[in-house]
């Protein structure tokens, strides 16, 4: 049985595991808690919990919209936003609570270092790997309020005026972060935190699934793509693309562990980055000129990465035509915005190759159980009359899952990487023999 509370390896104080021993400790947790991470004056205190609701949105774990009053408070937020795992014994408890880790030392290094971005103010955040806990206080959002917009939902860019003005954005803020990591703006021991590569990201540096079980996924995506074709745009459905895709996943298959070495060789692409910056992931305001202004939320899994692996985490969810219209745009903007943020000038051509890579494997792993994830949370998914029926618009994860399987077959398709694993592995023929 889970404890109550676990000592934190970061800040050496025991927090609550879950809301209601939170709760539980009141004010006095939160005095301590606050004290110890640098976000309240020892002068300072924590003297009620005015209100505490639960709040129920996305899969990661539980949530916690928690109200406080301070004796000074000079400065503070009163409004603040808790995260918990999963509670124990839930089978995505550890899956989706390990990305948390590194989320806890971003937030703790946050408190002390200025980031050259937004990202929620931090009050308190700790982890345990014994038992898999952890927690993370911030500031709340307040979404449509003082010039805040609206929170956006994944994967529905569809209901946006103009969506390339948002990736503009996050482009120009994630890439500022990591041309800021590559100057040493965020202190000694930034590398020691977030190592690169990150093994707790799924999949590690090595395709996890072995070729069979890869042959039953692809089938799986095959019978998705007979049952229901009017899910799949462009030509993805199709018998030819299908073989195309396939036969380029075997040669993935193939040289995995080269391309992955490839990817985390380049060293003027590495830096600390966002792993996962959907535009759901954010919040948005327009400054007093005019511009659009982006704070990044959900840092699980922060590390040091090549940094194509955060662009595909930010396109994935994006619409296809926008990707096809803007993707080399963006490129440019965020290897602009990367070097003149203090990070190395490196060429838009060598970040695309990278993209293209990282696709390969990363963009695969991701969404290859796409069609089984759809049809365990939407049975009748071939009725859909197409990707905007209300039943699947409606269905968080089949929605979800169903648009970033379609923007991996794309990325796919663009990525051909038949044509440049070839040239990879031939240009960099010690680097792959010291992989095997």
């Amino acid at each position: 049985m889970l404890p109550k509370f676990v000592k934190g390896q970061e800040t050496g104080i025991e927090f609550p595991t879950t809301i209601e021993s939170l709760l539980e400790a009141g004010p006095d947790f939160l005095t301590k808690a606050f004290r110890a991470a640098g976000s309240l004056p020892e002068d300072d205190r924590v003297t009620e919990i005015t209100r505490a609701k639960e709040f129920v949105g996305g899969g990661m774990g539980r949530k916690l919209l928690l109200d406080v009053a301070y004796e000074r408070g000079d400065g503070l937020h009163r409004n603040l936003f808790i995260k918990f795992p999963h509670d124990y014994g839930h089978p995505l408890r550890e899956l989706f609570c390990y990305p948390m880790e590194a989320e806890v030392r971003l937030y703790l290094l946050s408190i002390k270092t200025a980031l050259p971005i937004e990202i929620p103010a931090g009050y308190f955040a700790d982890f345990d790997h014994e038992t898999v806990s952890g927690i993370v206080i911030t500031e709340r959002v307040a979404f449509e309020e003082g010039g805040i917009g609206p929170m956006l939902e994944k994967c529905q860019d569809f209901n946006l005026d103009d969506p390339l003005a948002y990736y503009k954005t996050v482009v120009k803020s994630v890439a500022t972060l990591a041309g800021a990591h590559r100057a040493g703006k965020l202190g000694a021991g930034v590398g020691e935190k977030f190592p690169m590569p990150a093994t707790q990201i799924e999949g590690g540096e090595v395709f996890r699934h072995s070729r069979e079980v890869m042959d039953e996924k692809l089938a799986k995506i095959r019978e998705y793509a007979a049952a229901a074709p009017q899910l799949l745009p462009k030509n993805f459905a199709s018998k030819e693309f299908l073989d195309r895709f396939c036969n380029e996943v075997s040669l993935v298959l193939d040289h995995h562990k080269e391309i992955y070495a490839y990817i985390n060789s380049q060293d003027d692409l590495v830096a600390l980055c966002h792993w996962n910056i959907n535009i759901d992931n954010a919040w948005f305001w327009r400054d007093a000129a005019g511009e659009l202004q982006v704070g990044l939320l959900d840092w699980g899994n922060v590390c040091q990465m090549n940094l194509a692996r955060a662009f595909w985490g930010m396109i994935c969810a994006a619409e296809l035509d926008m990707i096809d219209a803007h993707r080399r745009e963006l490129m440019e903007d965020f290897v602009h915005y990367y070097h003149a943020g203090g990070g190395p000038k490196v060429s838009v051509d060598d970040f695309e190759l990278s993209y293209r890579l990282t696709i390969s494997v990363e963009g695969l792993l991701w969404m290859c159980d796409a069609p089984t994830i759809v049809e365990a949370n939407l049975p009748n998914y071939a009725e859909m009359s197409g990707r905007h029926d209300p039943r699947l618009q409606n269905t968080f994860l089949a929605r979800a899952q169903q648009h970033i399987l379609t923007v991996m077959l794309n990325e796919f398709s663009f990525s051909n990487v038949s044509e440049i694993i070839p040239d990879v592995l031939s240009e960099n023929a010690q680097l792959v023999a010291q992989t095997n």
